[in-house]
């Protein structure tokens, strides 16, 4: 602004009383801007929203930065901030990554409203992080997949107690559908050998704190729009799924209502508990199919389609050795016999 006084002290006291009046704009201010635009303007959908809140209220809540002005940050308080956070916190490069979203999309974001001067790109291609800096996150193969003598213990355990909710859990076995995907499946979707993923499960929060459950008619990722390949197993236990629930709006209701994702993992670890075997998620038995079809030598370009990735680099993430130690023991020594 141009202001203009004959005598030095007088524009000093214009000075002064500009930002003695002018309101603080928080950091934590500008990330409710960011986000609820990015949720009117529909680039965001409203559970990722909610990730952002927490994971907003997770690294920021606490720390000094969030109670700055965000006019007054330098690139040197967000580098501290993000060096003291992986320390503190013991961030993993993934759990680091959620940080780094939030950061370059509110400095993006006050840039363009001139709170700031920083270019947040440019900062993070200066920004040296050693990989040793966070906390490495030790995974067992065993906590990772199921082994085969896993899943017969719990195949065997759903053939002798068939419901909805086990034949489902069976399914994800036999397909390797996310879970959002298994709960929303319709017996349209079902195809001759094929089966077709078109939407999911979402969740986020109302206005007043509650969960809402509802299916999008999209599934979770854009490579997630796949038709899946049928096994004979897998048609066998639609067609016994269909048996026990004829007339459906989806494939798995209860009650007349459309059963959940939660109930699936609910059931799922007291079945574990039940057979005797480590408990694991719905997730675990999306790997344990993918680790099968790697092992079993799968074209990697149908092994994409199959598990909805944009790369086999993606599946192979997901692959752990799922055979218990004896099989083990048995390859090495055939492998390195004489």
């Amino acid at each position: 602004m141009l202001k203009k006084r004959k005598f030095k002290k007088d524009l000093e006291s214009i000075i002064t009383d500009y930002y003695k009046n002018k309101k603080e704009i928080l950091l934590k201010d500008v990330f409710q801007e960011w986000s609820l635009q990015k949720l009117e303007y529909g680039e965001i959908q409203k559970q990722t929203y909610d990730r952002y809140t927490t994971d907003y209220r997770r690294f920021f809540t606490d720390s000094d930065i969030s109670q700055k002005d965000v006019r007054t940050i330098t690139e040197d308080d967000l580098e501290l901030f993000i060096r003291e956070t992986i320390r503190k916190m013991r961030l993993t490069n993934k759990a680091y990554g959620g940080l780094r979203l939030l950061i370059i999309g509110i400095f993006k974001y006050a840039k363009k409203q001139k709170y700031t001067e920083i270019s947040i790109t440019q900062f993070f291609g200066d920004l040296n992080l050693p990989k040793k800096c966070f906390a490495k996150k030790a995974i067992q193969d065993s906590e990772s997949v199921f082994t085969d003598d896993e899943v017969e213990k719990i195949s065997d355990y759903i053939q002798k107690n068939p419901s909805l909710l086990n034949y489902g859990i069976l399914l994800a076995f036999q397909t390797g559908v996310r879970v959002g995907e298994l709960c929303t499946l319709k017996y349209s979707d079902a195809q001759g050998n094929k089966l077709c993923i078109r939407r999911t499960e979402v969740r986020y929060r109302d206005k007043d704190g509650n969960y809402v459950f509802e299916v999008r008619e999209s599934p979770k990722t854009e490579a997630g729009n796949r038709d899946i390949i049928l096994s004979s197993e897998a048609k066998r236990t639609l067609k016994e799924i269909r048996r026990l629930n004829p007339f459906g709006e989806f494939i798995f209701m209860k009650d007349g209502k459309r059963i959940k994702e939660k109930a699936f993992s609910v059931k799922i670890t007291k079945i574990c508990k039940y057979v005797g075997i480590k408990e694991r998620s719905m997730h675990k038995a999306r790997k344990t199919y993918a680790t099968k079809l790697i092992n079993g030598g799968v074209d990697e370009s149908l092994i994409i389609k199959q598990m909805g990735h944009t790369s086999i680099d993606c599946t192979k993430n997901y692959y752990f050795n799922n055979k218990n130690d004896e099989e083990a023991i048995k390859q090495i020594e055939k492998a390195i016999a004489y």
